[in-house]
């Protein structure tokens, strides 16, 4: 699901979230990606392989949560299949100059290039393992210029939503677990501030909440090599 988000608080918080156990079975040991000028075959396939693996350990996290097909009456979004929304399915079905079709007809192609798009275009592949997943997960779930606001919080920026030099120099020293944790302490007060501007989506608050507090535990057992 995909909101319109508000302006958040700049408060920062320290979590202590109970990790919903048996939830995920399959965390993957990841290393940090290498960055060489001038790569010879071996270290190019070795950083591609590194990638397919982070990209990998992110989606699995993310289809757990995002299930199947969901039409709730509060859901903003409206009609969804494993996070795409119907909306979302037209402008990639008409990119493409494909006719349109029901999002719960999506072929697993179509959504892995979708998911595809928001691994790249949200830079998660460029980042520190945990906060690739973080990063990642909140792409799909709030969409991609949502994850650089929630980013950008995290590391103490003004919201521009844009990923732009400030926010990549600051992502250059904070490019660590940490800030990985802090955009889960947003997420989690940006629901609590959806719930007291909506009551409606009330019914989605304990889902968001287990998302997240999952999320925690997630990252914090991923492994980093060097």
């Amino acid at each position: 699901m995909i909101w319109k988000k508000s302006n958040l608080p700049q408060r920062k918080i320290k979590f202590k979230p109970k990790i919903i156990v048996g939830i995920i079975s399959l965390i993957l040991a990841v290393g940090m990606p290498i960055s060489i000028s001038h790569k010879i075959p071996a270290l190019a396939k070795t950083e591609k392989n590194y990638e397919e693996k982070l990209f990998e350990t992110a989606l699995s996290f993310t289809l757990y949560f995002e299930g199947g097909f969901s039409n709730h009456p509060a859901d903003k979004g409206g009609r969804t299949y494993k996070g795409i929304l119907q909306t979302e399915y037209n402008a990639y079905r008409r990119r493409r100059g494909l006719p349109p079709l029901d999002v719960a007809q999506m072929s697993d192609a179509e959504l892995m290039e979708i998911y595809q798009s928001y691994w790249d275009n949200s830079r998660s592949a460029t980042m520190h393992p945990a906060l690739a997943v973080v990063m990642f997960d909140t792409a799909v779930n709030f969409g991609i210029n949502n994850s650089v606001t929630f980013l950008q919080q995290a590391l103490g920026l003004p919201q521009t939503g844009v990923f732009d030099v400030k926010t990549k120099e600051a992502l250059a020293e904070g490019n660590n677990r940490n800030t990985a944790l802090q955009m889960i302490n947003e997420r989690i007060i940006y629901r609590y501030k959806r719930v007291q501007e909506d009551g409606s989506q009330m019914a989605f608050f304990h889902g968001w909440l287990a998302r997240d507090y999952s999320l925690w535990g997630y990252v914090e057992k991923l492994k980093d090599k060097r």
